[in-house]
């Protein structure tokens, strides 16, 4: 089909699929006609440098930003193991935020810089359009306290959606806005945690607020006593937590939940204890998601323990008027291994742990108890060599980490038959811990679609090195993690993996290898012998057995 025969409403519906540096390498100067949609009919762009290339930054910021900065309406920048030097080029490449005048949705992530927030305070005010946040996975080393970030995020006047997951790199506890939000209507706030006494002055300042994710940690009670007659207009809340006798009234202040999600960990309430609540204080609830982990109480008869647990959950309140199934896994193992853990989860199995999957035993109330037809949510699953009942629902994995050492004959034949079963895999990670294994397992591995290796765990000599760098995994790697010994190495793999973008080192020093003795010594010794185009930053290794250093170098 010749797309010059689309009219000019389908073609700019066709934009909106196209990452911005093949839409402009696709149609910018094919003709006038394509030169107009892009420049002054489509007001759609989204620049995600997430895992943008070095090159294409580059090329996007210096040849199209220019062109298109009205008509930017999402941004998003990254310092993660794919773009780790890419806050070097914001205030470059964006001296001002106010030069996007458009701007809805400001997402950063992964990055450490107080000066990029100090300036995110004073001009994010000025963006009139801006309705979504995001600060994701980030460490900033503060002149500016939590409580002022806050408020200034608390008094955009248009913000809708705030998403606040890790501003310090550590767990921070939500601090309550002085000021009142009407427009946030949606908050996530991870790697971190709210007092329950903050909950409700948090609440009343967003009054519009519909939906929340959080962690609840400290259960001290509200110092005023709310009002009978206050309630929330919160409809989906998404909450880790512990449930005590003090708490449970606070239920009666969200009536009109219809969304609630709740994990728990060494507390647990019962079916009974459940089942109040939500027939007392929840009337709207129509979708109920939990997941429980605590000890049994009884370990020497912790079947009857498991039986009596999902017999609470076996009411007609349970089992007809909502149909709400619940599931329990658990470990069998000698009295002198401890108390056996419980997981008890509702179905479809919402699973964040791998233990789940790989506990021995399960019982539920649902008719049908076939254990592997009901998971929708699998974060983290982990897969030992006996698993085989498990491969038949791996083929969508984007992620897989593989564990070994010299027990198994022949791990690269398990693993090649594994990755076989994953076509779409694009991170492999092998956890290798023994460096005297004799084979090497990415020697003769072959996937077409795998980009991401791991090899963070396994310190890599330079015979490995060039072993790495004539395999198939190698040639197509583009984001590298692996630990050598030398500082020679990591040039040899960026000279010769030619589609290499951006690495994490870990340089591990012993008594054979050339010293670095201090931070200011890498950093020349990386300045001098690192090829120009790439960029590079150093980061510490607290947790170092031996003289350690890591850095990351953005490559191309």
């Amino acid at each position: 089909m010749n797309l010059e025969c689309l009219v000019n409403e389908i073609l700019l519906d066709l934009f909106e699929y196209f990452k911005i540096e093949d839409l402009f390498h696709t149609f910018y100067n094919v003709n006038y006609r394509f030169n107009i949609l892009l420049l002054k009919n489509f007001h759609s762009y989204h620049l995600d440098f997430q895992s943008v290339s070095k090159s294409d930054l580059h090329v996007i910021c210096t040849k199209y930003l220019p062109l298109i900065r009205k008509q930017i309406i999402s941004l998003r920048f990254s310092d993660d193991d794919n773009t780790p030097v890419q806050s070097k080029y914001i205030p470059i490449f964006f001296p001002s935020f106010l030069q996007l005048s458009h701007l809805r949705a400001l997402s950063v992530y992964c990055i450490n810089s107080s000066n990029l927030m100090e300036r995110l305070i004073i001009e994010w005010h000025q963006l009139p359009y801006l309705t979504t946040l995001s600060i994701i996975n980030c460490n900033f080393k503060m002149k500016i306290d939590f409580h002022t970030i806050i408020n200034s995020i608390w008094s955009l006047d248009h913000l809708v959606y705030c998403y606040l997951n890790g501003i310090y790199g550590t767990s921070t506890s939500f601090i309550a806005p002085d000021v009142t939000s009407l427009s946030i209507q949606y908050l996530f706030y991870q790697r971190g945690s709210m007092d329950w006494d903050v909950l409700p002055k948090l609440l009343k300042n967003t009054p519009y607020l519909r939906s929340l994710n959080t962690n609840i940690i400290d259960y001290s009670e509200p110092e005023k006593e709310l009002s009978s007659y206050t309630t929330f207009t919160l409809t989906r809340l998404n909450v880790y937590m512990r449930v005590t006798t003090n708490t449970l009234s606070f239920w009666k202040y969200l009536p009109n939940l219809s969304h609630l999600t709740v994990s728990m960990k060494l507390f647990y309430l019962d079916g009974k204890q459940w089942e109040y609540i939500i027939r007392t204080y929840l009337p709207e609830l129509k979708i109920f998601r939990l997941y429980m982990d605590f000890a049994a109480d009884d370990c020497n008869q912790i079947e009857e323990y498991v039986d009596r647990l999902l017999n609470s959950f076996r009411s007609s309140f349970w089992l007809e008027k909502h149909q709400w199934y619940v599931r329990c896994h658990w470990e069998k193992m000698p009295e002198s291994k401890g108390w056996p853990g419980i997981v008890l989860t509702t179905l479809p199995t919402w699973i964040n742990d791998s233990s789940v999957l790989g506990s021995s035993c399960y019982r539920s109330t649902c008719p049908d108890d076939n254990v592997y037809n009901s998971y929708d949510h699998i974060f983290k699953i982990l897969l030992t060599m006996n698993s085989g009942h498990m491969f038949s629902i791996c083929k969508n994995y984007k992620m897989l980490t593989f564990y070994t050492d010299k027990q198994y004959n022949h791990p690269d034949n398990e693993l090649q038959l594994l990755l076989d079963r994953i076509p779409n895999l694009h991170t492999l990670k092998l956890r290798l811990y023994d460096d005297d294994i004799e084979y090497k397992p990415f020697s003769n591995l072959k996937h077409d679609s795998i980009r991401c290796l791991d090899f963070e765990h396994y310190t890599f000599n330079r015979e490995e090195c060039e072993i790495l760098i004539h395999s198939q995994l190698g040639q197509k790697c583009e984001v590298l993690m692996l630990s050598i010994k030398h500082l020679d190495d990591i040039l040899q793999l960026i000279n010769q993996l030619r589609n290499l973008r951006s690495s994490k080192i870990r340089l591990l020093q012993d008594n054979d290898s050339p010293l670095i003795s201090s931070e200011n010594e890498l950093n020349d010794s990386l300045t001098l012998h690192l090829p120009s185009i790439c960029d590079f930053k150093i980061c510490h290794d607290s947790m170092a057995i031996f003289s350690r250093y890591s850095f990351y170098v953005w490559i191309r």
